[in-house]
């Protein structure tokens, strides 16, 4: 029989090449013996704190357990219950052999209510701050600039359960009845950071935006706050946290003077796509372009396009931005449908130096926020699901959640190369992957964190 033996810490690229560095050689061992070595997963979560006095089950032991819950994609606390009381599952969380179970659903809820937040969000910092020294990034992707794309994201609705953290809007429906009525939903909104680029996409941070209530200074008790205040103080944050972020990716909302101002501010570029043809800088790109041809023309066989480009540079009609700003337009025909989409990026600050080509890639890259992060995540990662409605608690889990699959990440693209690189559909080989670590919990003998 197999087992772990002492080695020194080796880098994230070898950290599991031979798997007699793994208990059993299983995917799921190959898995924790990475995060276990790379990324002393559990030292970070054991500096989770929480407010609970005296507890039968300590704060480590619930957030591993929630950490598997979201790595695993079990739907709810109440599909997780019965596995705290599994051998497989106290050997996975590395529970101590006294331990029979981990409690109930309400257990864990109760403990993510009353974590710190700061010491939860800690954990995804400390893991893209590991990955950061170990030079994962360091190639960047267009132009060699590390991306990050921001947007607005609404896991949850409910026209019942609220806290006092939810915001309110007034929804048309229709009654038993058939009549149309208007009832108020309470829902729970997010501006979410990814980094994007041709394969690792990493959730860096979110911000949730608060109720009227809850606002400070003169808005306080008058309306709902926005995405755009919420992404500000988001924006904010992330160059203070990783000061390697080079550009932002937002579509058109964020199009306007006092966000480019704040980008100009961090030294942050900029690819924002934009919209209106009746808003500067568009408005004055368009008449500078008014019927000329297109200024490139390419083909993309592989994807079966044709691109026409146009680039205005230097634009300064925006009356709340104090800078040039360059805009650049492009249509992409698809020869299989005879379909044509026309694409509008305005680009401040580092990024000005790509050509148009790159900037569409760029501006296109943006909806790998839509789909690699929120569709899958409310799809196959049951993020839609309110495993506990407190504002509090979801935040938690969903920085455990988002450390789990960040981590998955790491590890499909930096250890299994053979297995996950350059597939087309990313999403289904992550699920691939995850099907085997389900698998291979029920085949676990030893625990994976036990090194003695």
């Amino acid at each position: 029989m197999e087992v772990t033996i002492q080695v020194p810490e080796i880098s994230d690229d070898t950290a599991c090449e031979k798997d007699h560095y793994t208990i059993g050689g299983s995917r799921l061992s190959q898995f924790i013996t990475y995060i276990r070595k790379v990324y002393r997963l559990r030292d970070h979560l054991a500096d989770i704190t929480d407010g609970r006095q005296d507890p039968t089950y300590s704060t480590l032991l619930v957030a591993l357990a929630v950490f598997f819950c979201g790595l695993l994609r079990i739907r709810s606390f109440n599909a997780l219950e019965p596995r705290l009381k599994e051998t497989g599952f106290l050997k996975l969380v590395g529970a101590p052999s006294h331990l029979s179970h981990l409690g109930s659903a309400d257990t864990v809820s109760r403990t993510l209510q009353s974590m710190n937040l700061n010491s939860v969000r800690n954990v995804v910092v400390g893991v893209l701050r590991k990955a950061e020294r170990n030079k994962v990034f360091r190639e960047g992707w267009i132009g060699s600039y590390r991306y990050v794309a921001i947007d607005g994201w609404e896991p949850i609705q409910s026209w019942n359960r609220h806290c006092d953290h939810c915001l309110v809007r007034k929804v048309k429906k229709k009654d038993a009845s058939g009549k149309v009525i208007e009832v108020e939903q309470y829902y729970h909104r997010y501006v979410v950071a990814m980094l994007i680029d041709d394969r690792m996409d990493l959730a860096l941070d979110f911000e949730p935006l608060l109720p009227s209530d809850l606002r400070p200074g003169p808005l306080r008790n008058k309306a709902d706050e926005g995405e755009l205040t919420a992404a500000k103080r988001l924006v904010r944050r992330l160059r203070q946290t990783y000061p390697w972020v080079d550009v932002v990716v937002a579509d058109a909302l964020y199009a306007n003077g006092p966000f480019l101002s704040l980008l100009k501010e961090l030294d942050l570029g900029g690819v924002i796509i934009v919209r209106k043809s009746s808003d500067e800088p568009l408005k004055e790109a368009l008449d500078l372009w008014a019927d000329k041809p297109a200024e490139q023309t390419f083909e993309d066989k592989a994807k079966g396009e044709r691109i026409e480009l146009w680039d205005c540079k230097d634009i300064e009609t925006l009356d709340t931005y104090d800078g040039k700003i360059r805009v650049v337009r492009a249509q992409v025909s698809k020869a299989d449908n005879d379909t044509v989409s026309t694409w509008c990026a305005c680009v401040i600050g580092k990024p000005g130096n790509l050509s148009p080509r790159q900037v569409l890639r760029v501006a296109r890259g943006r909806w790998h926020i839509e789909n690699t992060g929120f569709h899958q995540w409310t799809k196959r990662w049951q993020f839609a699901h309110v495993f506990t409605h407190d504002n509090t608690g979801m935040q938690a889990l969903y920085w455990l959640f988002f450390s789990a699959y960040d981590l998955l990440t790491l590890f499909l693209y930096r250890q299994l190369k053979s297995y996950g690189r350059d597939r087309a559909e990313v999403t289904q080989t992550i699920s691939r992957l995850i099907d085997e670590l389900r698998d291979d919990l029920a085949r676990l003998f030893l625990s994976p964190w036990d090194t003695s």
